[in-house]
């Protein structure tokens, strides 16, 4: 299936007429939710998504049910759909695979119970991990979690069945300790940091503060949290904040806001007042924003500093310029796990598996995170040949191991100050 020029779009929703005319990508996206889902699963096999009897496949990919998600479960399955078409380049094609939805309270064990032969399950992102920890252990199969990011994964050391469960992108907390290094070898070494209340900023927050900590930086504060709540419509507290600023004169302040949020444009106009501390140079700013957010981030008076890129893959650069091509769009993260999914499903399905350290068959078991990453047209030629292999991730450095996140690369982007050189 060869790939199609799109015309650019933006958003995570493509519009119909971005799609090549007359193929089945316009059918795809012009359709219903469950419609195009339904077309999707008949590319890789499966007679209908919902169908049970009809299909008893090894491989069930979930996602999660409900309108507010639809956006993401599009643009994941575009990475899963570019990472098939990756594998039929390689002359080969997907194992029987069935997608199901799955709302977010529904028991996994009990959704997927009709099913024999199931050996690999994909979760959907953030998954409830205690939840599919009991069924990989129930079932005894094993678990792929293409995007698990968050606070979901404190509760991973507790669980039995972690042995089962397969992690493709780096935790968010790798973002926060990679940024705290990076402030570090600014030389700026005291900060002070402050979130919105209204908005969910403080877990990025005290993951900072704890990985700053560590590295030997200094967090100042004059309330007995070292994460400064404000609400920007609470003038004394505002005031309270600028005052100290001033007196305790951090190197950088370091937020947990939105920048287009009513905290940061508050902020900044107290800067530019030079109300902060010593001028409107001073002191310089780092944002714990998503990428995303703080992309449309520009240049002011001070320095700044900021997420580009999320943790991510050697193979990244690839698939961007592949999605982008084919779709129209760039990707994210979400799309990349998405890819990845595809690809190791291949894998994971194109010869027998391998024992695991408890003696039974491992869908997995194939994974070397200790070799040389491998294109993946050779891994799959060395998974044919019985071999184990490291695929060249696009979501992480596939330095994969059960039970353990990967890592990745982490990109920023230090914004100078408007007049330096």
């Amino acid at each position: 299936m060869a790939p199609s020029q799109a015309a650019p779009s933006s958003g995570s929703s493509l519009a119909a007429d971005s799609i090549a005319s007359g193929s089945w990508r316009q059918r795809f996206f012009k359709a219903p939710w469950r419609s195009w889902l339904m077309i999707f699963a008949s590319l890789l096999g499966c007679q209908a998504v919902s169908a049970s009897g009809l299909l008893s496949p090894s491989v069930v990919v979930l996602l999660p049910k409900g309108s507010a998600v639809e956006g993401a479960n599009e643009i994941f399955l575009k990475g899963f759909q570019l990472g098939e078409e990756k594998v039929r380049g390689c002359g080969l094609s997907l194992a029987s695979v069935k997608l199901r939805l799955l709302n977010l309270d529904d028991d996994p064990a009990v959704a997927l119970s009709g099913n024999p032969r199931l050996k690999l399950v994909v979760a959907p992102p953030a998954a409830d991990l205690r939840a599919f920890s009991a069924l990989a252990s129930k079932r005894n199969l094993s678990v792929v979690l293409p995007y698990q990011r968050g606070a979901s994964l404190r509760s991973l050391g507790e669980l039995d069945a972690r042995s089962r469960l397969w992690f493709l992108v780096a935790p968010v907390r790798d973002d926060h300790q990679a940024m705290a290094q990076r402030v570090m070898e600014q030389g700026w070494r005291r900060v002070m940091v402050v979130r919105d209340p209204s908005e969910l900023g403080v877990a990025a927050a005290k993951s900072f503060i704890e990985a700053f900590e560590i590295l030997g930086g200094r967090v100042e504060s004059y309330e007995p949290e070292l994460v400064q709540s404000v609400n920007p419509d609470d003038g004394e507290r505002l005031k309270r904040l600028q005052q100290d600023l001033v007196w305790l004169g951090p190197d950088a302040l370091v937020l947990a806001s939105r920048p287009s949020g009513p905290l940061a444009q508050a902020l900044k106009k107290a800067q530019m007042d030079g109300s902060l501390g010593r001028g409107p140079q001073h002191p310089a700013w780092v944002w714990l924003a998503s990428s995303d957010l703080a992309s449309d981030i520009g240049p002011e008076a001070w320095e700044q500093l900021l997420l580009k890129q999320s943790s991510r893959g050697p193979g990244w650069q690839k698939f961007s310029e592949s999605f982008e091509q084919h779709w129209g769009q760039a990707p994210d993260l979400l799309a990349a796990a998405g890819f990845d999914t595809a690809r190791i499903i291949a894998l994971s399905t194109i010869s027998a598996s391998l024992a695991s350290a408890e003696g039974s068959a491992d869908p997995l078991g194939w994974v070397d995170a200790e070799s040389e990453p491998q294109p993946l047209c050779k891994a799959l030629r060395l998974r044919l040949e019985g071999k184990q292999v490291r695929l060249e991730g696009a979501a992480s450095s596939f330095a994969l191991r059960a039970g353990q996140t990967p890592s990745g690369t982490t990109v920023f982007t230090r914004v100078s100050a408007l007049g330096s050189d």
